[in-house]
């Protein structure tokens, strides 16, 4: 593991719970960037909160160690830690105003009222909350109060801030907004942030780079293109964005064949293994005249998305294949429903996986 200077190394994690069956992290070790904005994306269950928790200091681990620019801190208590932390609840008291809620932290470690005034100010104007100072938290729209627990997290310029889901309340509009509000404020604070989701949306949008994981374990780190148009197996190709899997055996380096027959060029190695799992992104193929193309079949259903269709293709075999086009030239549709099509496949489009 690649250690950082001013980042996040955590070596070796474990993690139990009482009475579960296994281990909740398992043997898990990354290195996060000074500055970076990183993302821990999986479905619910499989530790990317346990994991920032262990961070936080709200949990203990079994074993591992958590280092934070350079300097080890899983013994410390959560508020030695130069870390804070945003809620997918906010957490922001109800009795006290906007201001007095971001200043709490700085009172807290009695800073001088000159500093206090001073940072509540800043924070104000960085979350765009200026002149709202003297509300109450339930004057505030859910978007606002999201706001206030940001900049309440920040005051105390924290070298790791965590959020843990702070958006999955708040509705499609305002979440995609504040996707780009969190990117700026970390973008002109320089801060490292630690961002929890199983939104892949939402990590795809806002990520310097990602960790996926699965039952206590990080199956790839990588940038959002790399997640994406290279996954490095089944799960990490399944869980971020659409594709199509099929099964085919290994006729030689980067030629395989599917059970229908038909040979697919491929990149990738799965470890040479005989039998493979091709991987195809929707948006990687288009509807083309059958006789033009290796595989064929009949459009089955065509979803209409707005700017996109969605073609079901029963291909030859009985597998349904999804081909995503953009709606170009007014929405004109490719194919209807019913008609036997060919599917082109776009140069080194097919991926094969472990």
């Amino acid at each position: 593991m690649e250690r950082t200077a001013n980042g996040l190394d955590c070596c070796s994690l474990v993690k139990s719970f009482t009475g579960a069956a296994a281990p909740v992290l398992k043997n898990v070790s990354l290195s996060i960037r000074e500055n970076e904005f990183f993302t821990l994306l999986g479905p619910s269950g499989c530790g990317k909160t346990t994991l920032l928790r262990l961070i936080a200091g709200l949990e203990v681990q079994d074993s591992g160690t958590i280092d934070v620019a350079g300097v080890r801190v899983d013994a410390m208590p959560p508020f030695n830690r130069p870390v804070n932390t945003v809620f997918q609840s906010y957490a922001i008291f109800p009795h006290m105003t906007v201001a007095q809620n971001i200043a709490f932290g700085l009172e807290a470690r009695r800073r001088p009222r000159t500093e206090i005034a001073a940072k509540v100010a800043q924070m104000l104007s960085l979350v765009r909350l200026d002149g709202m100072g003297n509300r109450r938290p339930r004057q505030l729209s859910g978007g606002q109060q999201q706001r206030v627990a940001l900049a309440r997290a920040l005051a105390n310029q924290p070298k790791l801030l965590l959020l843990d889901e702070p958006l999955s309340a708040l509705d499609l509009k305002l979440r995609t907004e504040m996707q780009l509000e969190l990117k700026r404020i970390q973008s002109e604070l320089g801060i490292t942030f630690i961002f929890v989701t199983h939104d892949q949306h939402e990590a795809l949008a806002m990520s310097d780079r990602i960790a996926v994981m699965s039952n206590g374990q990080i199956l790839q780190i990588g940038t959002p293109q790399q997640i994406y148009e290279t996954p490095a197996n089944r799960f990490v190709a399944e869980f971020i964005g659409e594709t199509n899997l099929m099964d085919a055996t290994r006729l030689s380096q980067g030629k395989f064949r599917l059970a229908s027959g038909v040979v697919l060029d491929a990149e990738g190695s799965a470890q040479d293994a005989a039998i493979v799992t091709l991987a195809i992104r929707p948006e990687h193929a288009a509807i083309t005249e059958p006789r033009n193309a290796g595989m064929r079949g009949i459009v089955r259903d065509v979803a209409y998305l707005g700017a996109d269709r969605l073609y079901y293709v029963e291909l030859d075999g009985g597998l349904i294949f999804r081909i995503r086009e953009t709606n170009h030239d007014w929405g004109a549709q490719t194919a209807s429903k019913g008609a036997r099509v060919g599917v082109a496949l776009r140069p080194r489009s097919v991926r094969v996986l472990s």
